[in-house]
């Protein structure tokens, strides 16, 4: 799942998520709050969340989608499992969690590459912090744009009428 995004992007994201975890809402003004940013700039965040598919806006609040889910948790195991790499390699922990987040969000990594990885560490279960490393589940694709249920029908037209769809 390559998608790019700025941090404060995939902070919003998290912060989404966080606030979200019992179903609706995760408010405008409370991930404003958690990101320390004013409800405006969130808003904008949320705006390119919704159109990448990854946040949907519900009647009083956001939460992630299906797809959303999916991504947290393939950027959570790429995180885990370049920590885990690392700090087998001898890189101190902290460091090795610093880098493995910008790596995991800012990089271009092939899903087949973080496949590779875990195969490589042996599919380790958790991090060295102990968090579980979430299972390779992309099952879930990239939802249709706003409003569109499904593939579009071509119209008809009728002798003499307006299109019929």
């Amino acid at each position: 799942m390559n998608i790019k995004m700025s941090k404060r992007e995939y902070e919003c994201v998290e912060s989404v998520r966080s606030l979200s975890s019992g179903g609706w809402p995760a408010r405008v003004k409370d991930i404003a709050t958690m990101m320390k940013v004013r409800p405006p700039t969130a808003l904008g965040f949320l705006d390119r969340l919704v159109e990448m598919s990854l946040v949907e806006k519900g009647p009083i609040g956001y939460r992630l989608s299906q797809y959303g889910v999916a991504y947290i948790n393939q950027v959570t195991r790429a995180h885990r499992l370049f920590e885990t790499l690392l700090s087998s390699a001898g890189i101190p922990l902290d460091e090795a969690c610093r880098a493995s987040s910008s790596i995991a969000i800012e990089g271009d990594i092939d899903d087949e590459a973080i496949k590779t990885l875990s195969g490589n560490l042996g599919h380790p279960g958790t991090c060295p912090h102990g968090k579980p490393i979430p299972a390779d589940d992309m099952s879930y694709e990239r939802a249709p744009p706003p409003g569109v249920t499904g593939p579009r029908r071509p119209s008809r037209k009728a002798a003499g009428s307006k299109d019929v769809i």
